[in-house]
């Protein structure tokens, strides 16, 4: 078991910039944005081959005028919320649930005033089994590697 890092990014609202620091291994780079006070219009998810996951963790969510944030993750084909609440500047916070397939997380802060900035520092997966196998075609046969 350990934690694994995002390896891409989707930016739904075009507003985020510099996403791949939120899974460079340094807690002092991130990604930022500037959102509105519109529902969701910062949502970013941040991706990975699907992997065995039983809890995400996120490095600080905060902001100027960003009150509130939420977290899912995409486990067995499905969006579940993981957390609705106020945003952090204090490190990790770890969100747990029960452990699938899982192959995204969503975030999606709220913003209380217009034309601010905020930030997303560093994001990974807790990773509890070994990745999914592979399948290589040679031949008329097939090989399954483990990656």
């Amino acid at each position: 078991m350990s934690w694994v890092s995002p390896t891409g990014y989707v930016d739904y609202s075009d507003k985020w910039i510099d996403e791949p620091n939120t899974y460079d291994g340094d807690v002092s780079t991130y990604a930022w944005a500037q959102i509105t006070t519109a529902p969701d219009s910062g949502v970013l998810d941040l991706t990975i081959s699907a992997i065995t996951c039983s809890k995400i963790r996120l490095y600080n969510i905060y902001g100027i005028a960003w009150d509130t944030v939420k977290v899912w993750v995409r486990k067995d084909g499905s969006w579940i919320l993981l957390y609705d609440g106020p945003t952090w500047m204090d490190g990790w916070k770890e969100f747990s649930f029960t452990e699938g397939s899982v192959d995204a997380m969503r975030i999606s802060p709220h913003a209380y005033d217009a034309f601010n900035f905020g930030y997303c520092f560093e994001a990974a997966f807790w990773q509890t089994g070994p990745p999914p196998a592979v399948g290589v075609h040679f031949g008329d046969g097939l090989v399954t590697i483990q990656t």
